[in-house]
């Protein structure tokens, strides 16, 4: 071990002055929390994005086409470009439209979605998430599948019947008459979010067409990949055979604004969090500033024996590196183990009403945690190096001139 880092030990934890081990202490628990707390929020904000990044992707497609203009008729002639790419594991058609069901005297604006039941099941996997009924039901004519919301709303249940009303009517001598179908309820879904669960309706892919006059013609085609967080780059190499009229959209793409905003306040929150840490440093350095007028005459004896300005600089440096190392590592365990245990047992309910998921997900990566560590150091050094730098710069004569 260099002889100043043993200096700067022994200066560190001398017991001669309270005031200053106590000073020590406080700007070890400042630097500890603070790291603590930038890591744990930052786990808090990217456990969140990836919640909700898993429930998109349970209820979303992972590539979508549409067409902008005329009727999308000819859209099996788009099958050839997903059969030659191995990272398309499955695609269909869909129809999407909104409608308005009714039971009773309850009223409820839903989403419609018509697919083939056998396909979707290798795509949306609505089958594992029915709650009651069952999936094969929606085989059956004019049967349903509606979101555990929308069953409560209509107070309907496996088996009851209730209106859909299609925006797209008929005029006729009497005035405007909306189309209307009675359809029965063949199972409830339970998606985890309340976007989903309290506007979903799905039925066989013919009868929206149907129900929507829309003949043979789709809304778009849905594509599921093997690897969902490629779908930027698999939606590249579509664009180069599919363009104009045709328009390709990943999921990110269609969730665009909510990820880029959870990323800016990710980076707000980094920033304002830091403060703390920036507050400790303040500590460190009054500390140094403190022991070095403190220590003075032992600077000026060791500078007559040959000790350079560098070498008490490495002396006061070190024990402002030693108080950021110890206090960053420490905070990096409390908070990892902290993250670990409230992401492991879901201690931080949530309400799915609001947020979209029912628990919340901490998680962190080795670029948060290397970003923590390396600013907390890097603000521990520059805190540091300032009164090290006036420390190195007293002369020995005028401290020992009346010693």
């Amino acid at each position: 071990m260099p002889l100043y880092v043993k200096i700067a030990l022994r200066y560190l934890f001398s017991l001669k002055s309270r005031a200053l081990s106590f000073m020590t202490v406080i700007s070890f628990i400042g630097i500890t929390v603070g790291v603590s707390a930038l890591l744990i929020t930052l786990a808090v904000m990217s456990g969140f994005q990836w919640g909700l990044k898993e429930k998109i992707l349970e209820t979303s497609p992972h590539i979508v086409i549409f067409k902008i203009t005329g009727k999308f008729t000819e859209y099996k002639k788009l099958y050839e470009y997903f059969s030659d790419n191995k990272e398309i594991v499955a695609y269909q058609p869909f129809v999407f439209s909104q409608a308005l069901a009714s039971k009773g005297g309850n009223v409820k604006s839903v989403n419609i979605r018509g697919v083939n039941p056998d396909k979707d099941k290798n795509i949306m996997k609505l089958n594992e998430k029915v709650i009651a009924g069952s999936y094969d039901n929606l085989k059956k004519p004019n049967h349903v599948l509606i979101g555990k919301d929308v069953a409560a709303a209509l107070d309907l249940w496996v088996g009851d019947s209730f209106n859909i009303m299609s925006p797209f009517g008929k005029k006729t001598p009497l005035g405007f008459l909306p189309k209307v179908k009675r359809v029965y309820v063949g199972g409830i879904v339970e998606f985890g979010m309340y976007e989903y669960d309290s506007t979903f309706v799905q039925m066989k892919l013919k009868e929206a067409q149907k129900f929507f006059d829309m003949g043979d013609s789709i809304t778009g085609i849905q594509l599921k990949l093997k690897d969902p967080y490629r779908a930027d780059i698999v939606k590249k190499e579509l664009s180069k055979y599919i363009s104009y009229p045709y328009i390709t959209r990943s999921w990110t793409d269609l969730n665009k604004s909510l990820f880029q905003a959870l990323q800016l306040e990710k980076l707000a929150m980094f920033l304002v969090i830091a403060l703390i840490v920036l507050v400790a440093s303040f500590n460190v350095s009054s500390l140094l500033i403190t022991k070095a007028r403190e220590k003075r005459k032992d600077i000026a004896i060791l500078k007559t024996v040959g000790a350079d300005s560098n070498f008490i600089l490495k002396v006061f440096l070190w024990q402002g590196m030693l108080i950021g190392i110890t206090g960053t590592l420490s905070g990096t365990l409390i908070g990892a183990g902290i993250i670990y245990i409230t992401d492991t047992y879901h201690l931080v309910k949530l309400n799915p009403e609001v947020y979209m998921i029912e628990y919340l997900p901490l998680k962190t990566s080795i670029v948060d945690m290397l970003s923590v560590f390396i600013s907390s150091l890097l603000i521990c050094f520059i805190s540091s190096l300032i009164p090290a730098y006036f420390a190195s710069k007293d002369v020995p004569a005028e401290v020992l001139r009346y010693e």
